[in-house]
């Protein structure tokens, strides 16, 4: 069997443009400025070993974040590791990619955020009603046997597939998922390897390779035209709520195969002309704008790396770029008052 992919992956030039791409406003922190003095020594070890095989995924720094009242366990890899996350998906990302819908905008080139915001609304104004549902857990609950079944669909290079093993195998410890489904003995949940960790980059990958099947039976099988998913977060439309009421069923059932539960709490049929909250902004079907919440932790943000950079915590680089990060996001809708506010507390001041 050729594996002409996996040599793809260790070629020289690929890794060099997965070294930059692993950098990208970095290079200020000391591990990533270490491994840029030594990238060429660096890059030909790395290429050495992935070559003869050898390569093995290091050690993960864990640190709990709280976002909106809800914490998460975010796994830094070793930045050697993430050069090779790159690496990986440089070579096999347009061979999945391709076979993605349209309308799924997590970690996409050419996707993202505002374009899906832009979708949500152009369908808020076709249709009537939209049908709001999460996945529980999502990341936690990914599972490494159904995620690799669904590679293989894809690879067929069998050295590619060995180093996508390890990588997913070498998943750290995520929060607790263990549901039951279908057939499960008493013991399935805790047998299952499964959950990959927030911070890879290959992770928001597989995350969108994990559910393609599932989005082309929601297009295709439930014929839904208006459906957007980003990560977990899904949008079904309709001009008729009781099509969408009949689906949950059918979208529960479907999920159950891939190991994966609706979040109970989070199941939401409303009118579009109403408004519904979609990636932390109100969207009607003429605008979108940002919620009274996401503006409350944009301040608190902003006001966070004024204090850090005023004692010397982070760099003027690295301010500006989580400045520009939060400003970025209010850009999106109609904001404008807004964002006249956060701008003015964008002043930076160093103490003397």
């Amino acid at each position: 069997m050729s594996n002409s992919l996996y040599e793809k992956i260790y070629d020289m030039d690929n890794l060099y443009a997965a070294s930059k791409a692993a950098m990208k406003g970095k290079k200020r922190k000391g591990y990533v400025a270490k491994f840029w003095l030594n990238e060429d020594k660096e890059l030909q070890k790395i290429h050495q070993e992935l070559k003869s095989e050898t390569y093995r995924f290091g050690t993960y720094k864990e640190f709990v974040i709280n976002d909106n009242g809800v914490t998460r366990k975010i796994s830094a890899a070793p930045f050697r590791d993430r050069v090779v996350h790159h690496a990986i998906t440089r070579i096999i990302e347009p061979m999945f990619d391709a076979g993605f819908i349209y309308d799924s905008y997590a970690n996409r080139k050419g996707k993202g955020t505002l374009k899906a915001l832009q979708r949500a609304r152009m369908y808020a104004h076709r249709y009537s009603y939209v049908l709001q549902l999460d996945i529980k857990k999502y990341f936690p609950s990914i599972d490494h046997e159904l995620l690799l079944i669904a590679l293989k669909k894809k690879i067929s290079c069998s050295k590619t597939l060995g180093l996508l093993e390890k990588l997913i195998a070498h998943s750290n410890f995520q929060e607790d998922a263990f549901f039951y489904y279908t057939n499960d003995t008493l013991f399935t949940p805790y047998e299952r390897r499964k959950g990959l960790p927030l911070g890879n980059q290959t992770s928001q990958f597989f995350g969108n390779i994990y559910l393609n099947a599932f989005d082309h039976y929601v297009k295709e099988a439930l014929q839904i035209k208006g459906y957007i998913r980003y990560v977990d977060d899904m949008l079904l439309f309709d001009n008729s709520d009781i099509v969408l009421k009949k689906i949950v069923s059918a979208i529960v059932k479907k999920l159950t195969a891939f190991r994966l539960k609706i979040h109970p709490f989070k199941i939401k049929l409303l009118e579009t002309k109403k408004g519904f909250v979609f990636l932390g902004h109100k969207v009607f079907p003429t605008h979108f704008r940002v919620t009274s919440k996401a503006i409350r932790r944009g301040r608190k943000k902003l006001k966070k790396v004024r204090f850090d950079y005023f004692y010397g915590k982070i760099t003027t680089e690295l301010a500006k770029n989580r400045i520009f990060g939060t400003i970025g996001f209010f850009k999106m809708g109609n904001n404008y008052r807004i964002n006249e506010e956060l701008l003015s507390q964008t002043v930076l001041v160093k103490k003397v």
